[in-house]
């Protein structure tokens, strides 16, 4: 990846380390940026380290100054390295090629550089219980979103089958019942269309019965 990010070489260096799990690079890097520069980068850094899988780097930027529910900018990848991201993810059997042309059509694979990446959408998504850990430890808020129309963790982790993280999100105060409220306001304005709640989606992911009973929203039970 050295060279991967068409970012300025700083960067483009630090975000490599990042990757790697190289903490204290990743630091002095930031050291030798005007004040500034160096906490949009530490904050990018936290976020992308959550999507690296690199929890002790989370934690450490995080005791830097770093805001866990904070948003992170991620550049864009240099046009040949993009290149080979697509076509690995044409043959990979989660996408396809058919997958990567609907993605590129409807702007959600592009090489812009990604501005709204959060670190518990990353940690959540990769099934990473030890940045998960890190980042409860950080008091992140468990329902935050990356955006209104995105699900929020625990119905990602839910519809994933993710015993340990769906757990964890509801040990630490994630609502089971915000997904069925939403399914429910969505079948007011289109009744012809079946909904599912949230415990029903546990189920059919085969989560153990008693976390599928701690997904049930009583009362939205008590509305039927």
């Amino acid at each position: 990846m050295k060279g991967a990010y068409d970012a300025p070489p700083a960067v483009a260096k630090m975000m490599v380390d990042v990757i790697d799990g190289k903490l204290p690079q990743v630091r002095q890097q930031l050291q030798h940026m005007k004040p500034a520069d160096a906490r949009r980068w530490r904050q990018s850094a936290m976020v992308a380290a959550a999507w690296s899988g690199q929890p002790a780097v989370v934690d450490g930027l995080l005791d830097d100054g770093a805001h866990v529910g904070g948003t992170g900018w991620m550049p864009p990848l240099k046009p040949e390295f993009f290149e080979q991201e697509v076509d690995g993810m044409k043959h990979d059997s989660r996408f396809g090629a058919a997958g990567v042309r609907t993605l590129m059509a409807s702007g959600t694979l592009s090489n812009q550089g990604t501005s709204d990446m959060i670190a518990l959408a990353g940690a959540v998504t990769c099934g990473d219980v030890a940045t998960l850990d890190v980042l409860l430890r950080h008091h992140v808020n468990v329902a935050q979103r990356e955006a209104p129309n995105v699900v929020d963790a625990l119905t990602e982790a839910t519809i994933d089958g993710d015993v340990p993280v769906v757990q964890r999100l509801l040990d630490h105060g994630a609502d089971p019942c915000a997904f069925d409220r939403r399914a429910a306001e969505y079948q007011l304005k289109h009744p012809a269309r079946a909904t599912h709640t949230l415990a029903q989606i546990g189920a059919h992911a085969e989560l153990p019965a008693a976390l599928v009973a701690r997904l049930s929203c009583p009362a939205m039970l008590a509305r039927h």
